[in-house]
């Protein structure tokens, strides 16, 4: 073969990998798999591992390449030909699943084929199936569904999703939260539920973290301002300010539960939380020095509910509260601590 029939030959295979390309990269755009990870797509089709020439960079999302020719991903992204053709087969067939599952429908083998990869995503990430729903950061409308729904854990909820989508046509928050459970993007739950990026499990300083971001923001504002002036108070003026009904109402009640979800699975979690150097440490997780503050707060005068603390300024504050429907709970973990207080 002459030099010149090579160019063309290689010339037509270029062509025929741009074609390709152009058409999976417009199924993708606009496509709730634009905000999911590469590596998280490569993983849930079965294609190999994902790994870009160079490293990995900030936002490797499908959403980085669909919108550039099959020339410009190794002209401006800097891909080799083989990343390229990677990249290519990872969009492809997660395009060809997805046609699939529409032409099928809801039928018992994709029931199934959905199921086993919710149990691998739960399984490698020791996901807790009985996680409350309550505790998760969901926005309004989903969080009012899975109360009128009874879905009550995550397990449920990922069921649920399943479900709903098998009936009717999803989009927002829903389908951003079933493509994170069906991809296993780790990055994607941590805006949903407790969960830490290189860790197993569900975490107690990000459930809490999340009670505050639950509340309205003129509320958020008030327990931040009371907070900083309770703060700044022995320093300037002992007058007493007053206590945001947010706090009686709400905030302190979900931290009752996270306690009481975490306490009675973590052996002693309720005897170190009472230690403030264990607490700080913990919440430092959340990288968010004023989120830890308040946290460190709000956690000790509950804490104070049922174990008066040294602290004066906590013990009148939790004296002022009245708790109403955590009664149950409260009685739970008061014995709870005296169990692993007599150990």
């Amino acid at each position: 073969m002459s030099e010149d029939q090579s160019k063309s030959a290689a010339l037509s295979e270029i062509e025929q990998l741009a074609a390709r390309w152009d058409k999976a990269a417009y199924s993708a755009q606009g496509s709730p798999f634009e905000d999911i990870g590469v590596a998280s797509l490569a993983k849930n089709t079965g294609t190999r591992a994902w790994s870009r020439p160079g490293g990995k960079v900030v936002g490797d999302t499908v959403a980085r390449y669909i919108y550039l020719s099959f020339e410009e991903l190794m002209e401006v992204e800097k891909l080799d030909l083989k990343a390229a053709i990677h990249l290519l087969e990872i969009c492809e067939a997660t395009f060809i699943f997805e046609e699939e599952c529409n032409d099928m429908g809801s039928f018992e083998e994709i029931d199934n084929q959905a199921y086993q990869q919710r149990m691998r995503f739960v399984e490698e990430f020791g996901l807790s199936h009985d996680y409350p729903v309550a505790l998760a950061n969901l926005d309004r409308d989903l969080r009012e569904l899975c109360a009128a729904e009874q879905i009550l854990t995550f397990i449920d909820l990922m069921e649920f999703l399943d479900r709903l989508s098998d009936k009717a046509w999803i989009g927002g928050s829903y389908k951003k939260l079933q493509n994170v459970f069906a991809h296993g993007d780790q990055k994607g739950l941590t805006k949903y539920f407790p969960f830490r990026i290189g860790h197993r499990g569900f975490h107690l300083p990000e459930a809490l973290s999340f009670t505050l971001n639950r509340i309205p923001q003129n509320d958020l504002n008030a327990v931040f301002e009371y907070y900083e002036r309770r703060r700044k108070r022995g320093r300037l003026n002992r007058r007493r300010i007053e206590l945001p009904k947010i706090v009686e109402r709400q905030l302190v009640p979900e931290i009752i539960q996270c306690l009481h979800y975490f306490c009675s699975r973590q052996p002693r979690l309720l005897i170190r939380l009472h230690d403030s150097a264990y607490l700080c440490r913990e919440l430092m997780f959340l990288n968010d020095p004023q989120t830890e503050g308040v946290l460190l707060w709000l956690v000790n005068l509950t804490l104070g509910i049922f174990r008066p603390l040294h602290e004066k300024e906590i013990d009148e504050e939790a004296k002022q509260l009245s708790v109403l429907g955590e009664e149950d709970l409260i009685k739970e973990l008061s014995d709870l601590f005296k169990q692993e207080a007599a150990v």
